[in-house]
């Protein structure tokens, strides 16, 4: 919600400084997400008068003008047609700076001195809304009565600040001038001066008499006023106006349409105006859509509507999608003689779904679909009526229609100072917190320790004593409130659980080996997995679609994380980041049936990816240094007895590169790297390696009895074996069978070569082991280790036809 300084002073004074003014309003809950000058970058342009002007000796285009700016006078050379001697107009002097990063200095044009610019309003950044009648294509010609040498800034009150509140959708009074200068005058104890309008209604006719409203869905619409003005003048608004509307950021019109804008902005009701010649039988009809209806909205785009969509009709057709646009059929034209103005409550679900339908959300819509108070939608149509008289845009009709099928009970809320002190650890005084409470609209009824406020209707936010407690503590200033326990509490030791604590060691472990951790959306498209190569039939596409998603890229629950890994792969790789490694740690969604008749399961998940397009391995490297910090990170969590059993049909991985991580014949992830048609549908790099581990599975297989062993007091003997095998058979397979036949000297053992080529028969590939033999009772000797060995290779051969490599 942006406003001006200049409009929250109409309505209570703003007597400190903007750092002060934003600070203070932030501290007291309504946060400022920004303060800036309208015409920030406009700077040492002024205002001249033009003295003389002479033809340009060397250029037909151009004319020489001398330019009184207040005591001195400037040469500028200027193409422009319609400047005159007398005219005053703004001057952008030697050093001055213009909206768009545009430098002006001293300089020669065609051999002519000039000694600055004349600004047109597409310079300064205005339009022809903003200064109604100037010429697009030329000066900005100003009042004649304009000082001279002045602050363009100043002249065209372009120095105002403008301050952007960021506003929660629980304070929709706050989405409006007077609720924001409400917010202000408690603040800073200042009065406050809420509208008040006053309409003299100087035709003789009236509303009732000219219009009738019929109101066929009370449930979507729980108010509907209207008035009419006859003898409309269209014309621009005035300049004030103009200045506030466009500094909350809202393109000025015309006058009808800018009152209805700027009652919205300040009044926080939303409203429109109709062109009542144009309404087939004068009537006002509030009605479901039919199934089916079309109607034209003002952005001149058809939209279908069904019936649960609520529109305003005349006798013929739809004239409005309520809530959300106006149709062009009544829209107001230059010709337009009589208005009615329509200011309603309608259902706040009710729009905000239809605006979602048809693809449209207003700054009508935005309001409507927090819940506005119907109260206020009598005083908005006033205030409108007035601003008519105030601008003699025509005549007001006497009396208004007014549809309110049910209007709002009054609420209390039952408090007592003394528990609100209690319940916030302060010593807040309790003239001053029921003043305070009165100051934000309260009525407070009784006397003694047990209070009640009536809550105006402004406030549906405020529900019970810990609301009003709230409010009291935001204004007397959460800074000024010391830290302190409730009474008779104690203290608890925290502490993380088991499985926060090793979700902390995971991360420490991942960032340790270089990774970077990353934090994605757990919602996303569902053509994510069409990237991913899956079957139409595959578990992965069973996600759980969302019923009110932002849009079609997020419209369901991720069931796995590999895609949003990937996208953030695609995005370094395309920015040609040539190494990276990067985890997550995150939930996925699995329904646990289609159409969902109970919540997900959801399964924690740690998804990792790292390539490295500086090797020259193809991935194979990066696949196998994923691999060992998968296992260090094993063995970090006292994970044991993880097994790599090879993986092939993963439709995302490499059918050669893949592997399933189980334990005790249980799988516990994947790892292997990307298949190359996804890296191609990813846009990502064809080397990436994937990981993705169910984390609670992890946590399940945890050891945390920690054995302490001595060190072997006798000396290991070492042995390297090359084996002459079958390309086929699993390296993992040949270890289990070495350690198997080996016995207990055994102690360690680890591949460090494997080799297929020309030394090496077809179909068969050499597998190297390095072996380690120690006794923890003596000192091995050669007859202690040779028969072990034998074992070995007697047993590799009779299992997998192996032989030892000569």
């Amino acid at each position: 919600m942006k406003v001006s300084i200049e409009w929250l002073n109409a309505l209570t004074p703003i007597l400190v400084d903007e750092k002060q003014f934003c600070d203070g309003m932030t501290m007291s809950g309504t946060k400022v997400e920004s303060c800036e000058v309208y015409g920030k970058d406009i700077q040492q342009v002024v205002t001249g008068r033009i003295t003389e002007i002479s033809e340009h000796p060397d250029a037909d285009k151009l004319i020489i003008c001398k330019v009184d700016i207040g005591g001195e006078t400037l040469q500028i050379v200027t193409g422009a047609s319609n400047v005159q001697v007398g005219h005053v107009v703004p001057i952008a002097c030697n050093g001055a700076s213009l909206p768009g990063g545009l430098k002006i200095k001293t300089g020669k044009l065609r051999g002519q001195l000039s000694e600055g610019m004349m600004c047109s309003i597409d310079e300064l950044d205005l339009t022809e809304a903003d200064w109604p009648g100037a010429d697009a294509n030329g000066i900005l010609i100003l009042p004649d009565d304009t000082p001279l040498g002045q602050n363009i800034l100043e002249t065209l009150h372009l120095d105002d600040q403008v301050i952007d509140f960021e506003v929660t959708s629980n304070r929709v009074d706050c989405f409006s001038v007077e609720g924001l200068a409400r917010e202000a005058a408690v603040t800073f104890d200042m009065p406050f001066n809420p509208v008040a309008a006053t309409v003299r209604a100087d035709s003789s006719r009236t509303t009732e008499s000219l219009s009738t409203v019929n109101n066929m869905a009370p449930e979507l619409c729980n108010r509907y006023c209207a008035r009419i003005v006859e003898h409309v003048k269209i014309e621009p608004s005035p300049e004030w106006m103009r200045r506030r509307l466009r500094c909350a950021g809202v393109r000025p019109i015309n006058n009808i349409v800018d009152i209805t804008n700027y009652v919205m902005l300040e009044l926080g009701q939303p409203m429109h105006a109709f062109d009542l010649n144009d309404l087939a039988g004068r009537e006002i009809n509030i009605r479901r859509a039919g199934e089916g209806e079309v109607i034209k909205t003002l952005d001149d785009t058809e939209r279908k509507l069904d019936e649960t969509m609520l529109v305003i009709a005349d006798s013929d057709r739809a004239v409005a999608l309520a809530g959300v646009m106006g149709a062009e059929n009544t829209e107001i034209k230059p010709t337009t003689q009589t208005i009615l103005f329509e200011a309603a409550t309608f259902n706040a679900q009710s729009v905000r779904q239809t605006a979602k339908k048809v693809g449209l959300r207003t700054e009508s819509s935005s309001r409507f679909d927090k819940g506005l108070d119907s109260t206020n939608a009598g005083r908005a149509i006033e205030r409108a009526c007035e601003l008519v008289e105030l601008l003699g845009a025509g005549d007001v009709c006497q009396g208004m229609i007014d549809s309110w099928p049910v209007k709002p009970e009054t609420r209390t809320i039952t408090f007592s100072p003394d528990a609100i002190n209690a319940f916030l650890g302060t010593q807040i005084a309790r003239d001053w917190m029921l003043e305070t409470l009165e100051k934000i609209g309260l009525g407070i009824i009784g006397e003694g320790q047990m209070l009640s406020a009536r809550v105006p209707t402004y406030r549906p936010d405020l529900e019970s004593e810990a609301d009003l407690a709230e409010e009291a503590a935001r204004f007397y200033g959460y800074n000024r409130i010391k830290p302190s326990l409730l009474s008779n509490a104690q203290t608890t030791l925290g502490g993380r659980s088991r499985h926060q604590k090793t979700i902390e060691k995971i991360k420490d472990k991942m960032t340790a080996q270089g990774y970077y951790e990353a934090c994605t959306y757990s919602f996303e498209s569902p053509r994510q997995m069409d990237k991913m190569n899956l079957e139409p039939d595959h578990d992965l596409r069973r996600a759980v679609v969302i019923q009110n998603p932002l849009g079609e890229d997020f419209s369901v629950m991720r069931t796995s994380m590999i895609p949003s890994l990937l996208n953030v792969a695609a995005i370094n790789w395309k920015r040609s980041v040539d190494v990276a490694k990067v985890f997550e740690i995150g939930y996925v969604y699995q329904a646990k049936s289609l159409p969902l008749t109970d919540l997900p399961t959801e399964i924690r998940h740690l998804a990792a990816f790292c390539y490295d397009d500086t090797a020259t391995d193809q991935g194979g490297g990066a696949f196998f240094a994923l691999k060992g910090e998968c296992d260090e990170l094993f063995r970090h969590l006292a994970v044991r007895s993880v097994e790599y059993l090879p993986l092939t049909d993963c439709p995302y991985l490499h059918p050669g590169q893949a592997a399933s991580l189980v334990i005790d014949g249980e799988i516990i992830g994947q790892i292997g790297r990307i298949h190359p048609d996804v890296a191609g549908d990813f846009e990502c790099s064809a080397q990436t390696v994937l990981l993705d581990l169910e984390l609670d599975k992890i946590v399940d297989n945890i050891h945390e009895d920690r054995l302490f062993k001595a060190l072997p007091r006798y000396p290991a003997v070492m042995r390297d074996l090359a084996i002459l095998v079958d390309s086929n058979v699993l390296s993992a397979d040949l270890l289990k069978t070495m350690q198997e036949a080996a016995g207990p000297i055994l102690e360690t053992i680890e591949v460090f070569d494997v080799y297929q080529g020309p030394q090496v028969p077809k179909n068969m590939k050499s597998v190297a082991y390095s072996l380690v033999f120690r006794s923890l009772e003596r000192t091995l000797k050669e007859e202690d280790i040779q028969p072990a060995v034998k074992r070995i290779l007697k047993k590799l051969k009779h299992v997998y036809g192996a032989s030892l490599r000569e």
